[in-house]
């Protein structure tokens, strides 16, 4: 054995929510683990995602009422971070017996991974390395320097024109926080609406009540070019004119990061270029598995952490088991929040299903009139025959928690009868829940 050749039972690529649930659970089980991050511990949530622009959000928020500069804004923005991440530069990860590596991660066998010099070698390799932003292919967009959401939390000075190409939930949250902070926002969408994978009645209220911010919202049409002038002024050239603003956003879209030597030793990936899995988690090279994000199943922490908690029992067990279907419910973060669960209207027509729906306004109901929070609704789809709940879509204040109750009655089955005969505390958000499964008895 080589002096820099070291011996684990398990090594695992990335420390996002994927990879950091799948290393301490298996360390703590007495595995001898090595973990590599070649950037920052946390991941995309904790350093580019969730956690600063959420804290942008709330920042932005505020910023309706009084003014707050970008310096305050970001200097908040990285309090949160530094609180999330804790005060232990080395994540802790040493009390649950896992070795950390910094540095680029190379495939040169399955089961051998270079980084910095060193040789870990290891039964089993996870690859759990996420993505990163992906841009359109629009002339002249790469060189234009646009900005994404890993450098817009680093970004010295707000710009007064910016636009924001993509209308899923990056270029809504993170348009609307910057909009709020003093940016006159124009917000594109090459589909026909804006958050595309919604109800309809959510996209277009949704896009009404930006417009009535001062969001300008210019959906179903195409960027034929993009260019950065002498001046530092970006064009974007549509079919239906040219656009003058400051800097660009692009939130369009991810791709996958593979680690160096992986594809040399037969790795499949799906059509969109993610690591194809079995539903066990592991990939077509033996003994490398694949977790969170990189896989392209449903792009978001609270996923990443459910499929690595059954890959890392896999691992243990030394087994193939599906990790187990589950209703994915998913939040966009604007204002008011946007709160998905099962299937659309749409979505439960297409496959043949008998489809009841019910809608009930958020000013129907006493907390929202008493907070102020009037906008929005709630909509549930229901098998009109059986009354079970097979999907429920919110546009209101506090719609992503809402949206864990709807999943809970959703993936357990619960009919619309059931969620409305169950009392609720009144005066709460979660009432209209309750009474708009009322409306589809």
């Amino acid at each position: 054995m080589s002096r820099t050749e070291q011996e684990f039972d398990l090594v695992v690529i990335g420390n996002g929510a994927a990879g950091d649930n799948i290393a301490r659970t298996l360390g703590r089980e007495g595995l001898r683990v090595a973990l590599v991050e070649a950037a920052h511990l946390g991941g995309e949530c904790l350093n580019d995602g969730c956690v600063p622009s959420k804290a942008l959000i709330e920042v932005a928020r505020e910023a309706r009422w009084r003014p707050i500069g970008w310096d305050e804004a970001l200097a908040r923005v990285h309090a949160v971070q530094l609180l999330v991440r804790g005060n232990d530069p080395s994540g802790g990860f040493d009390r649950d017996g896992v070795a950390l590596f910094w540095g680029e991660a190379r495939f040169e066998a399955p089961n051998r991974v270079t980084v910095n010099g060193s040789v870990l070698v290891a039964k089993d390799v996870v690859v759990a390395t996420g993505t990163e932003p992906g841009l359109p292919p629009i002339p002249g967009l790469a060189e234009a320097r646009p900005l994404t959401n890993r450098t817009i939390f680093r970004l010295a000075q707000l710009p007064r024109r910016l636009a924001v190409i993509g209308g899923g939930p990056i270029g809504l949250e993170l348009g609307q926080a910057l909009h709020r902070l003093g940016a006159r926002v124009t917000l594109f969408e090459a589909l026909e609406r804006i958050a595309a994978t919604e109800e309809p009645e959510v996209s277009l209220e949704l896009q009404r009540l930006f417009e009535r911010e001062g969001i300008r919202v210019v959906a179903g049409t195409r960027i034929d070019r993009v260019e950065r002038q002498a001046s530092g002024e970006v064009t974007l050239s549509t079919p239906d004119g040219t656009f003058v603003v400051d800097d660009v956003l692009v939130a369009a879209g991810r791709k996958p990061v593979i680690p160096a030597g992986l594809e040399g030793l037969g790795l499949q990936r799906d059509g969109r270029g993610f690591i194809a899995i079995e539903p066990c988690g592991r990939t077509s090279v033996p003994g490398v598995w694949a977790a969170g994000d990189v896989t392209g199943k449903f792009q978001f922490t609270h996923y990443a952490a459910y499929q690595a908690h059954h890959i890392a029992k896999h691992i243990a067990q030394d087994v193939c088991e599906p990790v187990p279907e589950a209703i994915v419910p998913w939040a966009i973060f604007t204002d008011p929040e946007v709160g998905h669960v099962g299937l659309t209207e749409a979505q439960a027509r297409e496959r043949g299903l008998p489809v009841r729906t019910g809608l009930l306004e958020a000013r129907e109901l006493d907390w929202f009139r008493t907070s102020g929070q009037v906008e929005g609704f709630a909509k549930v789809v229901v098998d009109a025959e059986t009354g079970a709940l097979l999907g429920a879509h919110f546009l209101c204040a506090r719609g992503s928690t809402l949206a864990g109750e709807a999943a809970l009655a959703v993936q357990h089955g619960l009919t619309a009868r059931q969620v409305a005969s169950t009392i609720h505390p009144y005066p709460t958000a979660g009432e209209l829940f309750r009474w708009a499964c009322a409306k589809a008895v």
